[in-house]
């Protein structure tokens, strides 16, 4: 399996996770001729990141990359059997990708401080914390978001939310997590696979960062 990733992307770290997680070989390899370049979207259509090569599959979108990989690689599972934990473990998934993961991605052009929106990074802020707060109330942490054990759930949020931390440090503002996100957040970087991820994913973050900060 040929997987297209960048060390800093977060969505390419969601799916790393799952990868490390159910001890797929894989070989990573950066997109030829960068981002959305037309060398690489001769290989991939979109032209997005992450995406994979599989025995002629080609696929991107980390949610449709994520189910795949539960379906082709079973073990250890990272769906529910419980058609319920089933159906919240989908759920969770697709909040983050579409209500959680946005307004922090929306503070990327915010960083460099000349230009900056001081308005634009209350609202946001504003909104992640909101959404922080639903993630809570729609989640049951025991100790991970939709299980006992890891699933698909989890692999956004344990990186988008210390991903919102780093941008807000950058940005001389703060994200105090609920008690139960905290605890969450705890439990889930102490998991063998996200912690093996997370730690060169949090390199390459710093560095972008600090370019950042320095234009």
């Amino acid at each position: 399996m040929i997987f297209y990733a960048l060390p800093g992307s977060s969505y390419s770290a969601k799916v790393r996770i799952v990868l490390v997680a159910k001890n797929v070989a894989f070989e990573e390899r950066e997109p030829p001729g960068g981002y959305r370049s037309e060398s690489y979207r001769n290989i991939v259509p979109m032209g997005t990141l992450p995406a994979i090569v599989d025995d002629g599959l080609v696929l991107s979108e980390s949610e449709a990359i994520n189910e795949y990989l539960e379906e082709r690689f079973p073990s250890p599972a990272m769906l529910p059997r419980d058609p319920q934990q089933r159906a919240m473990t989908r759920f969770l998934s697709r909040f983050h990708d579409l209500y959680l993961e946005p307004p922090v991605r929306a503070l990327f052009g915010q960083v460099a401080p000349a230009g900056r929106d001081v308005a634009l990074v209350a609202a946001r802020l504003a909104e992640i914390r909101k959404r922080v707060a639903q993630l809570a109330e729609l989640s049951g942490p025991r100790p991970f978001l939709a299980a006992e054990t890891l699933t698909l759930a989890d692999c956004g949020p344990a990186v988008t939310l210390p991903l919102a931390q780093m941008l807000l440090e950058a940005l001389d503002q703060r994200l105090d997590l609920p008690p139960a996100i905290a605890a969450w957040q705890r439990a889930v970087q102490a998991h063998a696979a996200v912690a093996q991820v997370l730690a060169p994913w949090r390199a390459a973050t710093e560095n972008w960062l600090n370019a950042r900060r320095a234009s």
